[in-house]
């Protein structure tokens, strides 16, 4: 019973919650910086729970303002969002 009710946890958080640390710490740097933009995306970030929920445009902003460099990725990585998001 104890790992169904750790899975339920584990769906239940937002996408803030889930995205890696070194992101979130970026995000944070830039809503200061920024006025408008990263802040949005953090707030889309704690609508969601799953990454498929979120628009092209938020993913954008949120790879623009977290400071990633995306020039390496791959379809896959676009798809699911693993290089942003801890499962």
């Amino acid at each position: 019973m104890r790992i169904k009710n750790d899975n339920k946890i584990k769906q239940m958080q937002t996408l803030y919650q889930r995205l890696k640390p070194n992101l979130k710490v970026k995000l944070k740097y830039n809503s200061i910086k920024y006025k408008e933009g990263p802040r949005q995306v953090i707030a889309e970030l704690h609508r969601f729970h799953n990454y498929s929920e979120l628009t092209v445009g938020t993913v954008k902003d949120l790879v623009l303002y977290s400071d990633i460099d995306d020039r390496r990725w791959d379809s896959i990585d676009w798809r699911y969002g693993d290089k942003l998001f801890n499962n």
